[in-house]
Parts: C-alpha cells; sequence; structure tokens
C-alpha cells in the first residue's frame, strides 16, 4: 500500500510537471506570435527619437578565444588583468522616418587620459534600402556605400527587459569574424533598425550582445519624446570609398594575418 501510494504521488507531480511545462511553453509561443504579428503594423508607424547606447568590449576573454593563446596564458591573462573598472563606450542612434544615425556620444573632456576613438558613423536610409559608413579599421578610414544587407536572424523564444521595454531575443552569425550575435529587440519602437549597424527586425533593437558577452551594447536611456528638427548625419564622411564586398575581404585577410602572426586582429579592428 506504502508502495503504491508513493507511484501514485510520484505519478500525479510527473503530471503536474509536465502540465507546467506544456503551459509554459504554450505562453512563449503566444509572445512570438505576438511579436511577429505586430511587425505587420510597423510600417504603418511613424516614430523618430534618440537612444543612447553603452558598449563593453571583455578583451581578457577575447584573447582567451585567439586560437593561438594557451590555456595556460589565458590564465595568466585573466590573473594579471586586474579589477580594471571597464566603463564603455557611449553612442547615439538617432531615427526619424525611414532614417537613421549611429555615431560616438560627444563627451564633456574629464580631464583624464582616454583612449583616442575610432572613427565610427553609420549612416541608414531604409526607404531606399542604402547604407553610408565611415569605419576606422587597421588603421585605414574607409567609407562604404552600398545596399543594407539583408541579415538572417532567427527568432529565439526568450523574452526579457531592456531599458523598461519588453524585449525578445534573435540569433545571427558572422561568418567572417567567427561570432555569434544575440539582439534584442521590441516592438514598441516600430523602427527596424538598432545599435552597430544591426537591424531587419519587426522592432527596435535594444541590446547586441557578441559571443557570450565578448562585447555587449545595451541601451541606457530612450528618448522617444524630443522632437528631431534634423538627423546630425556629418555633411563630409572622408574616406577610402568601397562597397560591402570589398570591406568584407579587406577584414577577412587582415585577420587571417594577423592570427598567423600570432597577433590580436581586434586590437585594430572592431569587434
Amino acid at each position: 500500500m506504502v508502495v503504491m501510494g508513493i507511484n501514485m504521488c510520484i505519478h500525479n507531480v510527473i503530471q503536474m510537471k509536465n502540465k507546467q511545462i506544456r503551459m509554459y511553453t504554450s505562453l512563449k509561443l503566444s509572445i512570438v506570435a505576438l511579436f511577429l504579428c505586430s511587425s505587420f503594423v510597423v510600417d504603418a508607424q511613424v516614430v523618430e527619437g534618440m537612444i543612447t547606447f553603452n558598449r563593453k568590449t571583455d578583451w581578457v576573454s577575447i584573447n582567451a578565444k585567439l586560437p593561438y593563446v594557451s590555456s595556460e596564458e589565458a590564465d595568466r591573462r585573466r590573473l594579471t588583468s586586474g579589477n580594471w573598472e571597464n566603463k564603455g563606450t557611449n553612442y547615439e542612434l538617432s531615427f526619424k522616418g525611414d532614417k537613421s544615425v549611429y555615431q560616438t556620444k560627444k563627451e564633456e573632456s574629464s580631464g583624464t587620459y582616454s583612449w583616442r576613438k575610432s572613427k565610427f558613423i553609420l549612416v541608414r536610409d531604409y526607404g531606399k534600402k542604402t547604407k553610408k559608413d565611415l569605419r576606422e579599421d587597421a588603421g585605414v578610414d574607409m567609407l562604404i556605400e552600398d545596399k543594407i544587407e539583408k541579415t538572417r536572424w532567427k527568432i529565439l523564444n526568450e523574452i526579457k527587459e531592456v531599458e523598461g521595454y519588453l524585449c525578445m531575443k534573435a540569433e545571427t552569425k558572422d561568418t567572417i569574424k567567427g561570432q555569434t550575435i544575440h539582439a534584442w529587440f521590441t516592438d514598441a519602437i516600430p523602427f527596424s533598425g538598432g545599435p552597430e549597424g544591426f537591424g531587419g527586425l519587426p522592432g527596435m533593437i535594444l541590446e547586441i550582445n557578441i559571443n557570450d558577452g565578448d562585447a555587449v551594447t545595451v541601451a541606457t536611456k530612450v528618448d522617444l519624446e524630443t522632437p528631431i528638427e534634423k538627423l546630425p548625419i556629418p555633411k563630409k564622411m572622408k574616406g577610402k570609398k568601397m562597397d560591402q564586398e570589398k570591406y568584407n575581404s579587406i577584414i577577412e585577410k587582415f585577420i587571417a594575418e594577423s592570427i598567423e602572426g600570432r597577433k590580436n586582429p581586434f586590437w585594430r579592428i572592431r569587434y
């Protein structure tokens, strides 16, 4: 009798657990459907605003993953890195209508030493499906003018809150840099853009996470109230002109040569 009672109790617990799993799965699928359905009305809404992002890079982790770095060397670097405070770099994404510009935020000088920031300005015209990017990589100012490439996103069944907005998770890959990229986007801001040049999702991207924390760009302030009369797109963007394919070939070659020479390529190109 005791054994039968125990078995019955176990059976009931398993049934309850399975029911909870089914309910949780159903909830996640419903959320996915809600986000995807909302994408059909994004184009019908007009939105403008400015979002401040902070980008932090974990150089110890990036170095540890380089193919020529042994596990012993990686551990040594972790121990000698100390407790350096990584405040990151702030960027601003301004958007209005079907255009946006993403660039380094101008900060007041603190009077202390700081690293020189590389040139980085990303302009998007979603109406014309074109982009104009000024990037300083490998010591060269490069001006990339091309069509906006289509990112292959895979929407996942995960949600979280970012800067007060309910966001959903999506994933893509960068085969040139060997990166897995996760984006957190919200349909509450009906603009198919985001930081670091990413876009193509049914709503604004508020966080980009590369390789599980190696580089994280997250929204720290969202302003949809202050009117934007004109996007702060620089009048002159000077650099070596090229298309995206040419830029990709330069970066791919630079990474290969740096790794062969046992150097970290990401000291001189954006991770």
